[in-house]
């Protein structure tokens, strides 16, 4: 049987809705203008992540508050089912409605369960609903890629944060439409005391820890202090902090010299920020560990590896025994 959505070749709007307190239908055309750079933007991070190549249009304000709507379309139509489309644009919706540190979960499914019980009357209603299961499966799929995006966060959280600061906006609700703009999920509202929910407060990510990470030496620090090593790290030249004291005793006391080609096996940390667009960026490497060098063509284990071996076998030891 054919897919229900694309049978009907449906097309799908998304309709923002600023609610203000005074009643009135205006808002300041900057902060408007800057509002919707963000959702376009937080819209394109989804598509690329759900994989869709899309086109978008934007149309005049409606009355009650003040209404957008935002029409998602495939660039080929005849190359991408509309299953596609309709995932896209809940996911957006989602994204909008779901604070910083909550999963998208909730609200995508509850977003297509609305989907599946508007739509029901213009198409199979059985075919729907499997069209539906599948698209949660999708979503499903997608949701560890679309919560941990920090582009999405990013956009997401200075769109809230410019709404924030705009006291005129006392809340902001998104629903997906038809293309005669007939609400077709149930509005999503966010009212203002839930905007700081929606803020990122830090542009700091944890630390990415890579263990065993090869890396060959090109200057190494003899002098005690913070001053950065250099060396290469897969095929790129990298500057880093050495923070093994007992390693740094090693090549201080000469028990480790560094001839060309030389390499070290380690624990690399790298940290990391998001900058004003949402992309992470490194900001410096550690060197937390060394487990073993290159000398002369052989591989030998430091000091600090074979202790941490010890600890390990005696860790394991005491859970067998007390296990």
């Amino acid at each position: 049987m054919a897919n229900a959505l694309d049978s009907n070749r449906m097309t799908f709007k998304l309709q923002f809705h600023y609610w203000f307190s005074d009643k009135s239908h205006t808002m300041d055309a900057l902060i408007h203008n800057k509002c919707e750079r963000e959702l376009l933007e937080l819209t394109k991070a989804v598509t690329k992540i759900c994989g869709v190549n899309i086109k978008m249009e934007t149309e005049p304000s409606g009355k009650g508050g003040l209404k957008n709507w935002l029409t998602i379309t495939a660039k080929s139509p005849k190359k991408t089912a509309v299953t596609k489309i309709a995932l896209v644009n809940t996911v957006v919706a989602a994204c909008v409605a779901t604070p910083g540190q909550t999963s998208m979960s909730e609200v995508g499914n509850a977003l297509l369960d609305s989907l599946a019980g508007k739509v029901s009357q213009e198409a199979g209603k059985e075919q729907l609903q499997k069209d539906v299961h599948a698209l949660k499966i999708e979503f499903a799929n997608l949701l560890p890629l679309l919560d941990q995006s920090s582009v999405v966060k990013k956009r997401r959280s200075t769109f809230y944060d410019l709404l924030r600061k705009y006291q005129k906006v006392k809340s902001i609700s998104v629903a997906l439409t038809d293309e005669t703009k007939k609400p077709i999920t149930e509005e999503q509202l966010v009212a203002r005391e839930e905007f700081k929910s929606f803020i990122v407060s830090s542009n700091t990510v944890a630390p990415q820890i890579i263990e065993n990470a090869e890396i060959e030496i090109i200057s190494p620090v003899l002098m005690k202090g913070k001053h950065k090593w250099r060396g290469m790290y897969k095929g790129e030249p990298i500057s880093f902090v050495m923070k093994s004291d007992d390693f740094m005793t090693l090549v201080q006391s000469g028990k480790v010299e560094f001839k060309s080609g030389s390499t070290i096996a380690c624990t690399l940390q790298i940290e990391k920020k998001i900058n004003g667009v949402g992309v992470e960026r490194i900001m410096g490497y550690n060197i937390l560990g060394v487990g073993s060098y290159s000398e002369n063509g052989k591989t030998i284990e430091t000091p600090e590896a074979k202790q941490k071996q010890k600890q390990a076998v005696v860790s394991k030891r005491q859970l067998d025994l007390f296990g």
